[in-house]
């Protein structure tokens, strides 16, 4: 056997930094193999987020992209599982039945101005043109009701008046359940004049209303006609601006019909 030569303290120090050297290097070596492993089996992270914090708001899923892909990181959103989104007042309106004729441009219009619909009420109905005078108001909006035009009730409605929503569906479906006398035909317009009210942009008119029963009803003999009376308030934002209908104070010769107004 060779004869044991105890190492000298220096070689005992080389020794030793050689060894912590590899060390550290193993070490550095099992951290980059782990994080490497770690982004290709996470694959994909699901965030939920919430764009409005307020009650109601409804949630957001979306899958980001993330490491074991060369593919271009993207976001892609979607609000399956947590409830259909609320119904379009469009859509809403257009299962609603209308009394509008088809040829309606052509027929005398329903405020008894003597001259056609086109010619008359069509171009407000339509949007074409705005509504300059309170009685242009007031016309338009009895042809809405007779032929059945519920967005434009609402849309010549100002906000003060005590059935103006903000619910635009909800109004719609409340006017189609009960609000366009639905068991009556409408007969005949008879307008007053004009008004003035505390400034230009404020104005008053009174009008009467005939209507006529269809059936059996609430006191009502099928073919009985009945006079609503209202006075009626207009008012305007500017000079420039359309007139809408605001409130109106009715009276009525039939029993349950003293507080109908057409608003």
């Amino acid at each position: 056997l060779a004869s044991y030569q105890q190492p000298s303290p220096s070689d005992c120090r080389a020794t030793n930094i050689i060894e912590v050297k590899v060390a550290l290097i193993m070490h550095a070596m099992s951290t980059i193999l782990f994080l490497t492993l770690l982004g290709f089996t996470t694959g994909f992270s699901i965030i939920t987020s919430r764009p409005n914090a307020a009650v109601g708001a409804r949630p957001t899923t979306a899958l980001a992209a993330k490491g074991g892909s060369k593919k271009k990181k993207g976001i892609a959103r979607t609000t399956k599982g947590f409830g259909a989104p609320p119904p379009k007042l469009e859509d809403v309106l257009a299962k609603m039945k209308t009394r509008t004729p088809d040829n309606a441009n052509e027929v005398d219009c329903p405020c008894g101005s003597g001259k056609t619909h086109g010619e008359c009420c069509g171009p407000f109905l339509s949007r074409e043109k705005k509504c300059l005078t309170p009685s242009d108001v007031l016309r338009s909006r009895y042809t809405a009701f007779t032929w059945r035009n519920i967005k434009y009730i609402m849309d010549t409605t100002h906000e003060t008046c005590r059935d103006y929503r903000e619910d635009r569906v909800a109004w719609a479906n409340d006017l189609n359940k009960g609000g366009m006398f639905d068991s009556f035909t409408f007969v005949k317009l008879d307008p007053s004049k004009e008004e003035d009210g505390k400034n230009e942009n404020e104005s008053f008119i009174e009008f009467k209303v005939t209507l006529r029963a269809n059936e059996d009803r609430g006191g009502s003999v099928a073919g009985q006609e009945t006079i609503i009376s209202e006075r009626s308030r207009f008012v305007r934002a500017g000079a420039d601006e359309a007139w809408t209908y605001a409130s109106g104070e009715v009276r009525s010769d039939v029993a349950g019909l003293e507080d109908v107004a057409l608003n």
